[in-house]
């Protein structure tokens, strides 16, 4: 995964050393943030399990804001790797099926945890939390940003219609969210059936029309 990350970075230009204890404290956080523990959400904590200061912490990282956006590009550079690929598939049919099951195996990683512990414990207005965390808000921006532009790289050579593919990019993350939880909370619905289902609507309402298709045929020739 990439993101435009270069206006995002907080603190000091650390050397060697700085940026391998960095790194290890954003790992800690990492750690701390998926585990959902009710001091995941502590800079404190977390710099005591990295066994640093928190003058370090403020060194390399400013404040409490510039550590959180810090944790989540950390996130953004390392889960990519982990749980986004290219598709190997080519109907719109088998790329819907193949990322419908990579954002779902995304759901049960340790970086959705982070986030979604993190994003619990932030304020859910969005004007809020620029006044109160703005390097954190246009971190998560990024975050939110770099899987509209992976959504988009993955249907990339493929005739699929741009204002559905939209709205599907907007939908599918919230749709695969509930039916995590339903899972998670031990509900009776059938999840592979739910899948199949929603697999087979997006498919139908990603798909060029005829007139669609008619339309962009015909721009093409002028």
């Amino acid at each position: 995964m990439t993101a435009p990350q270069s206006n995002l970075r907080a603190g000091r230009r650390p050397n060697r050393r700085g940026e391998s204890s960095r790194k290890h404290v954003l790992d800690v956080a990492l750690r701390q943030l998926a585990s959902g523990g009710p001091d995941a959400v502590s800079v404190k904590m977390i710099a005591k399990e990295a066994h640093v200061t928190w003058g370090t912490v403020q060194y390399q990282f400013g404040d409490a804001d510039g550590f959180w956006a810090a944790t989540i590009l950390h996130i953004l550079d390392t889960a990519g790797p982990h749980i986004w690929a290219r598709p190997s598939a080519g109907s719109v049919d088998e790329r819907v099926a193949e990322v419908i099951d990579l954002l779902w195996k995304a759901f049960d990683s340790p970086y959705n945890a982070a986030v979604s512990t993190l994003r619990g414990a932030l304020a859910k207005n969005h004007v809020e939390l620029e006044r109160s965390y703005p390097r954190t808000a246009k971190a998560l921006d990024a975050l939110d940003d770099n899987w509209l532009k992976q959504f988009g790289e993955f249907f990339d050579g493929i005739a699929v219609d741009p204002r559905p593919a939209r709205q599907v990019s907007a939908l599918l993350p919230a749709a695969l969210r509930g039916l995590h939880a339903e899972r998670t909370f031990g509900s009776r619905v059938d999840i592979d059936d739910a899948l199949a289902g929603l697999r087979q609507a997006i498919t139908l309402y990603m798909a060029p029309t005829p007139a669609a298709s008619r339309r962009r045929t015909a721009s093409r020739k002028t």
